[in-house]
């Protein structure tokens, strides 16, 4: 049975935002794990204090106004080969990136490039100018380039 390649770009579009979704619950548990939000009510279970919300940073993103780039950059074993992607940084709030073990993909630390290692079956997760804004810098964005 062949599946339609357009069914297997929406199965993978799905997935992608099941965990992008999954993964800003993460990071708002993470970053609000010390905040209690005073409640309003009368209610005796914990006084005045109610779960933190961890759909803050989902609920940005319910219209699910996502990109998806299918980019492949090509290995290269030249030396005077420019980038195949010039550095940046992203722009939104988080970037999903899939490797396939072609090396290339690097990120500035420490004002030096390091390579990101390709792990089978993991994803890359990128914070961007947005997100690093909403946060006040506690996320910072990674400049980043395909050498």
């Amino acid at each position: 049975d062949m599946v339609a390649p357009d069914n297997i770009i929406r199965e993978y579009v799905a997935a992608l935002q099941s965990i992008k979704m999954d993964v800003l619950r993460h990071i708002s548990v993470g970053l609000f794990e010390d905040e209690t939000i005073s409640n309003d009510t009368d209610d005796d279970d914990d006084d005045d204090k109610k779960k933190k919300d961890v759909d803050f940073f989902a609920k940005l993103h319910d219209e699910h106004n996502d990109t998806l780039r299918l980019i492949t950059y090509l290995p290269t074993h030249s030396k005077t080969t420019a980038n195949r992607c010039k550095e940046h940084s992203d722009y939104g709030t988080i970037t999903l990136l899939s490797t396939d073990g072609v090396s290339g993909l690097e990120l500035f630390h420490n004002g030096q490039w390091l390579p990101v290692p390709h792990v089978a079956g993991a994803l890359v997760v990128n914070v961007g100018s947005l997100l690093a804004g909403w946060t006040r810098g506690a996320l910072r964005g990674a400049l980043a380039r395909v050498a």
